[in-house]
């Protein structure tokens, strides 16, 4: 579970006034939104309302500063694995063009022998997606446009024009909940068992299909004690490393501590919470790159050789990483093979291994991929190896728009290099389905404006099923917490009758925003997941992240988290350089991942979307917003000026008699610019 690390984040000094224009350390310029959308990203352009400042000269003028088992026993150790190449490497970075509508003669032919899916006929673009697909077929589909119908119909399809028998169909999504939910809508619509399942599960199965022996999955709470003791053991009878972990802590927690590092045998402390935390911290980062080195065949020797090839500038950190991380994995590795466990970072790639010696005997010819945007690299080597063993077809249907689990390591680059990435099985066809049916045109329109300022993404024009005029989005604000809370509680107040309303948070800690008191209209209260406003108990509440949100809707949506900083939204914590080199490559365009968690948080609505927005301290993007998309949702939400170079928003700040902007994200920013004095000031001077 993440650990909140709140706690030890040092509020930084005021910076000290603007003296001359002179950066004190190189800045990275900031580049506002490119308009329009084909603008080059690396071209500076203008904030909205002010002139854009150059990057500051030697001597600038002086009211103005821009200081700115052990692998299991029947698997091939990691280390003796053949290399795969990599399916992005040599590729054109050209992007695959929209097939037409087709004929419609072939979309009634599939009308025909399909109907109504789910209740309601297919739209002219499911029938062309559905008519048209062939060896490799990608459709792409918006949000609330139906990716799921789509599947159903293209199954119905298979099964009632006699394309394929019902086992020669394999359907697979990522979670559990959305694989039941598609089982179940397969059944209704086909009347066949048709079988929706995990990754996780084709691992395991495939696995079991494949050994006499007995497969056990353990259990997380069993795998973190197993991590814990070692953790503990290695800190309390191994001084080297105790002093390791002790130095990747922060200074206010070790600070004081020196006694506990000069001892032979290191007890812990018992009342130190920060202590305790920062180990859980250290812990949980250890599991999340064990997890991927288990996932990507990695031992602790390729570690170190892909971190001496790299890991660049963090070699030095990244070997410390790795020996925190060593006794946690060997004491991990050991508890599998003597359990004779798998787990499910290990299911992937031994069912993999499984298909590749022909121990595991495909019956698939249709393989259909469900929110195909999350794919990772040990699920694509998966279904590559089923498609070795027997040529299939593949139909995948996801959003690249909606790609927000790079952590969990989900790569951008099979949806955007599709026809690259399974070039081996032919060429590609491309469909897009664009009618949303879940909200409204200024949603749809700001939205998409929003998320297409990445000129990596495919151009998408999702539209409405009608054209009336709508005022989706609101922006609410208030300087302090307090102020937000009761702009929440009074438009709760506001809302029709018997509304579902969700929350949403960029971190869990975010909801803490909702019971920090009350208002006339009253105060919000938690049972379990749900949330009760004792003014209006007919309103159906909870909150959410938006990664866990992702795939729900409710009438009525409240962004808590539109406020600027590490722990903003956009996100500005670093991950840990060691877990960078495990995942895939981060987008160039900056944000580019929390700009698509951002789409993902605005399209959870089907009538209305408010921005809770910190007026002291908020978000780049409700910048964006404001300057470039929709104005008008900002009216009673003034912002304070932004930083012209880093993006974050400008503070004022007082030095002696002197006051100046200075940046909010400083000492990482340390621009300021000089306020000038009024007139009444100056005559008293």
């Amino acid at each position: 579970m993440p650990v909140d690390l709140s706690a030890f984040e040092q509020a930084g000094p005021v910076p000290p006034p603007p003296m001359r224009d002179t950066p004190s350390a190189p800045q990275p310029q900031f580049q506002p939104r490119p308009q329009p959308r084909d603008r080059p990203q690396s071209q500076p352009q203008p904030v909205a309302g002010k002139k854009h400042e150059a990057a500051p000269p030697t001597e600038p003028p002086k009211k103005d500063d821009a200081r700115g088992k052990t692998e299991e026993t029947s698997a091939v150790p990691p280390s003796r694995r053949r290399p795969r190449p990599s399916p992005f490497i040599g590729g054109t970075g050209v992007k695959m063009t929209p097939e037409p509508l087709l004929p419609q003669e072939m979309r009634d032919m599939v009308n025909h022998v399909v109907g109504k899916v789910e209740g309601h006929p297919l739209s002219d673009e499911q029938l062309s997606a559905i008519a048209g697909a062939g060896n490799n077929t990608l459709v792409l589909a918006g949000a609330g446009t139906g990716k799921t119908t789509t599947i159903c119909g293209y199954v119905s399809w298979l099964v009632k024009s006699g394309e394929a028998k019902p086992g020669e169909i394999l359907v697979l999504s990522f979670t559990k909940a959305s694989a039941d939910e598609m089982s179940g809508r397969i059944r209704k619509e086909t009347g066949e068992d048709i079988r929706a399942c995990t990754f996780h599960s084709l691992g395991l199965r495939i696995c079991k299909g494949s050994t006499a022996a007995n497969i056990t999955v353990p259990s997380e709470s069993a795998i973190r004690e197993a991590l814990q003791t070692a953790f503990d053991e290695a800190m309390g009878t191994d001084s080297r490393y105790r002093r390791l972990a002790l130095s990747m802590m922060p200074e206010g927690i070790v600070k004081g501590n020196e006694a506990w590092d000069g001892t032979p045998m290191f007890s812990k402390p018992t009342l130190r919470y920060a202590y305790h935390q920062y180990c859980g911290h250290l812990i949980d980062t250890a599991w999340t790159i064990i997890q991927h080195m288990r996932g990507n065949d990695m031992d602790l020797a390729a570690m170190e050789r892909m971190n001496r090839e790299r890991g660049g500038e963090n070699v030095g950190r990244n070997r410390d990483m790795l020996r925190i991380i060593k006794p946690l994995f060997e004491a991990y590795e050991r508890y599998l093979h003597d359990g004779g466990y798998i787990d499910f970072p290990g299911m992937i790639s031994q069912a993999t291994r499984c298909v590749e010696d022909g121990s595991y005997d495909s019956p698939y010819r249709y393989i259909l991929i469900d929110e195909y945007q999350d794919l990772s690299m040990p699920r694509y080597e998966l279904v590559c190896a089923l498609r070795r063993r027997r040529d299939c077809a593949l139909f995948c249907v996801g959003d690249d728009w909606q790609s927000i689990y790079r952590f969990a390591g989900s790569d951008i680059r099979f949806i955007l290099d599709f026809a690259q990435v399974w070039s081996e099985w032919g060429s590609s066809r491309m469909f897009q389905i664009t009618t949303t049916r879940r909200f409204k045109n200024s949603l749809i329109e700001a939205s998409g404006e929003f998320v297409m300022a990445d000129g990596h993404l495919y151009e998408k024009h999702l539209r409405a099923t009608n054209n009336t005029k709508d005022h989706s989005l609101k922006a609410l604000g208030g300087s302090d917490a307090e102020e937000r809370l009761d702009s929440i509680i009074t438009q709760l107040g506001k809302l029709p009758k018997n509304a579902s309303v969700l929350f949403l948070g960029r971190y869990r800690s975010d909801e803490n925003l909702l019971f920090g008191g009350q208002s006339a209209f009253g105060a919000l209260s938690k049972n379990g997941r749900a949330i009760a406003l004792s003014t209006r108990p007919d309103l159906t509440m909870e909150f959410r992240t938006v990664h866990a949100a992702k795939g729900l809707q409710s009438d009525f949506v409240f962004l808590l988290c539109c406020s600027g900083g590490l722990h903003g939204f956009p996100s500005a914590i670093a991950e840990e350089p060691l877990l960078g080199l495990l995942l895939p490559e981060v987008g160039e365009y900056p944000y580019a991942e929390e700009r698509r968690l951002f789409y993902v948080a605005m399209t959870r609505c089907r009538k209305k979307l408010f921005f809770i927005v910190d007026k002291a301290h908020p978000s780049r993007f409700m910048y964006e917003l404001r300057d470039h998309i929709c104005p008008n949702i900002f009216r009673g939400v003034t912002l304070p000026p932004q930083c012209p170079v880093c993006g974050e928003a400008l503070m004022q700040r007082t030095w002696g008699d002197s006051r100046f902007w200075g940046c909010s994200a400083y000492p990482n920013c340390t621009y300021t610019k000089q306020i000038a004095a009024s007139k009444a000031t100056r005559r008293r001077r």
